[in-house]
């Protein structure tokens, strides 16, 4: 049987995430395990704080699970609720590991300003951690229905490894999967014999059927962003799902470089899947 993990803090975004999670393991017959994040040993070090109110918040967070399993959308789930007493966000990474999870569901608010550069949200730090695909789902009335799975590369021998994950899971969603490739002015441009170049390596690697032919399903849009060109191009096809690979860049490289596909998460309406490559 396979296993989603998802991260529950009882907001509305992580509902929604649970109700997206339920949705797919209905699909598969996936197993849900749910992890709440408390960060009861940084409380304890604090005075006023003691084990009998740690013991206290532990069962009331047990009676918040208990509600949460009653939801109609999860009948027929098999669910494992799991209290994690330290925050630690990165370290979903390990847990997903531990448990064999096919895939990690994430409700996000997204962030944006000086929030977003300093600090992020703490989806971008599963995002950025997790070597498990991550599907990050915002709280809106979007339904969880996917037929179109928009697949963003820049189809780089890099990206194979992700790119086979990514099939797996579109075949979880019974979804088509869609290729886009954003052209960049300045020194990242590609002409269109350059591109068809790279795009017949990618394709001959991945052992498609029939690479010339692969090649010309491959939607090409010019912007000034990659992000920019996904979200356009997104908005325009009627994407259901957006997904990238990620590098998963930390410290200061993350800090200077940046993520795309961390910001495309945090900025997307529509699900967006993270693949490490």
């Amino acid at each position: 049987m396979k296993t989603i993990l998802i991260p529950i803090d009882f907001s509305k975004t992580s509902h929604k995430a649970l109700e997206v999670g339920a949705t797919i393991a209905k699909r598969i017959k996936a197993k849900l395990v749910l992890i709440h994040m408390a960060g009861l040993e940084e409380g304890l070090n604090e005075k006023n704080n003691s084990f009998e109110q740690a013991i206290f918040y532990s069962k009331y967070i047990g009676g918040k699970f208990e509600e949460l399993i009653k939801e109609p959308y999860l009948k027929d789930v098999l669910v494992e609720p799991i209290l994690q007493k330290h925050l630690d966000f990165e370290g979903i990474n390990e847990l997903a590991k531990e448990i064999n999870a096919s895939l990690i569901v994430m409700g996000s608010h997204g962030s944006k300003g000086l929030t977003e550069i300093i600090k992020g949200s703490n989806t971008e730090k599963v995002v950025r951690h997790s070597e498990t695909p991550v599907l990050v789902v915002k709280n809106n009335e979007i339904n969880f229905a996917p037929e179109r799975l928009l697949y963003v590369s820049d189809f780089n021998i890099e990206t194979i490894k992700a790119y086979h994950r990514m099939v797996e899971i579109a075949t979880m969603f019974n979804a088509r999967i869609e290729f886009l490739y954003v052209n960049l002015p300045g020194k990242q441009f590609r002409s269109t014999n350059e591109m068809d170049e790279t795009l017949l390596n990618f394709f001959k690697e991945v052992k498609h059927p029939d690479p010339v032919k692969a090649i010309n399903t491959v939607n090409r849009y010019a912007d000034y962003s990659v992000e920019q060109g996904v979200m356009n191009f997104a908005s325009l096809s009627g994407t259901d799902i957006i997904a990238i690979p990620t590098h998963g860049r930390t410290g200061i490289s993350h800090l200077l470089q940046g993520s795309i596909s961390e910001d495309i998460a945090n900025h997307a309406v529509m699900p967006v899947l993270t693949v490490k490559m």
